[in-house]
């Protein structure tokens, strides 16, 4: 009786595999995940000390006539890490101009639920620094600034000639790494799109 059981088992077995079994498996789709994309930019340090730092592309989206960036990348290192983290800095480059050198900064910001000011107060001791302050005196001073002025940039200590040198002259190192990450992006911008 045994007997006949498992040979009843082993023809059902075997029925199912002819009749409804697939000999090869599914086909599925691998899905990759993308990790991030890395530049190197230099890095200014209190004094003006430079660097070799990466910062990371934590969302890139183009369209026909813009590419959004997200980029997270250190600012000033000088101060506790309660006051001093990473930076993340939204910024929209043209990519529909006749060269690269002309590619300018359509939109840019460390707020509005897309950026994140990581740098203490650009001048500890003056109040007046404030993240509000720089981004009217600074950063919206840079929509409209070319990869071109980018690249002509003199590094720490200098400002792009669309910046009030003396509205931010306290804040060098601020000032310096947001522009040295920016010059480097406009170069992986340049690679990609141009």
């Amino acid at each position: 009786m045994k007997m006949k059981k498992t040979a009843l088992i082993l023809v059902v077995i075997v029925l199912a595999l002819m009749g409804g079994c697939s000999p090869t498996p599914p086909k599925t789709e691998s899905v990759e995940t993308p990790g991030f994309a890395e530049f190197e930019f230099t890095h200014y340090a209190s004094g003006g000390t430079a660097e070799t730092y990466k910062a990371a592309i934590l969302f890139e989206q183009s369209v026909s006539t813009f590419t959004s960036y997200q980029v997270a990348f250190v600012s000033c290192t000088c101060r506790d890490a309660i006051v001093n983290y990473y930076s993340v800095c939204y910024v929209e480059l043209l990519n529909t101009k006749p060269t690269a050198d002309e590619a300018a900064i359509r939109s840019i910001t460390f707020g509005n639920n897309m950026g994140l000011w990581g740098d203490s107060n650009p001048n500890y001791y003056i109040p007046e620094y404030t993240q509000e302050y720089m981004d009217e005196q600074f950063v919206q001073r840079l929509v409209r600034a070319t990869k071109g002025e980018f690249d002509d940039w003199g590094g720490y200590g200098s400002q792009l000639d669309c910046v009030d040198v003396d509205a931010v002259t306290g804040a060098t190192v601020s000032m310096g790494n947001i522009t040295s990450m920016l010059k480097s992006l406009f170069e992986y911008h340049a690679e990609k799109y141009y």
